[in-house]
């Protein structure tokens, strides 16, 4: 961004903080394109794109004081797009958690659901312990890890998708996922709570 944007921009940012919608409304046209187009990447079908965005900018709104402005605005609007998606995902969707053979045996996997079904109460609460589980084990990884183990294991897009979506090499993709899904199986590992709910 050139210094001149910049400085207008920094000015948006300042009069927006204050509570001046007018000022934020012309960040959300400058930005709102961008954003829609990186949730429709990260939804891929799976969600309403225009929705998400549209929580994106109110959460950003919302918490617009905390946004300490040592990364650009655009890339604090990229990670709460992130969060906005993954939590859009995990409401609708499944976690097909693949094994640490999986490369050598790709159809090895043990499938979760987060959403509860209709059957009976006992395998309702069952259900719902393993959403649990699930949840806190990845709430345990690095965000950059558990990005990328909901896009693709909660989500079903490929390593070239999500590398398409994150702007980051397809290499790197790989290798966070490789440490994510190891840290997720040892989690269930080393916790016999978790072994018991989501099995081997």
């Amino acid at each position: 961004m050139q210094t001149g944007q910049q400085n207008h921009e920094e000015t948006l940012l300042d009069r927006a903080a204050e509570g001046d919608e007018g000022a934020f409304a012309v960040l959300y046209r400058r930005y709102q394109g961008q954003i829609q187009a990186f949730c429709a990447r990260m939804l891929n079908g799976n969600g309403d794109s225009e929705d998400a965005t549209q929580q994106v900018f109110m959460e950003a709104w919302r918490s617009l004081h905390r946004f300490e402005r040592r990364s650009l605005f655009s890339t604090w609007l990229t990670r709460i797009a992130i969060h906005t998606c993954l939590s859009l995902l995990r409401k609708t969707n499944k976690i097909k958690l693949h094994r640490e053979d999986s490369r050598v045996h790709p159809d090895r996997y043990t499938e979760f659901l987060w959403r509860d079904s209709e059957p009976g109460l006992e395998q309702k609460f069952h259900q719902r312990a393993q959403r649990k589980a699930v949840d806190e084990i990845l709430n345990r990884l690095s965000e950059k890890k558990k990005t990328v183990i909901m896009m693709s294991d909660v989500q079903g897009m490929t390593a070239p998708e999500i590398a398409g979506a994150l702007q980051i090499p397809d290499a790197t993709v790989r290798t966070r996922l490789f440490h994510a899904r190891r840290e997720f199986i040892h989690a269930i590992h080393s916790n016999s709570h978790y072994k018991e709910l989501l099995g081997d």
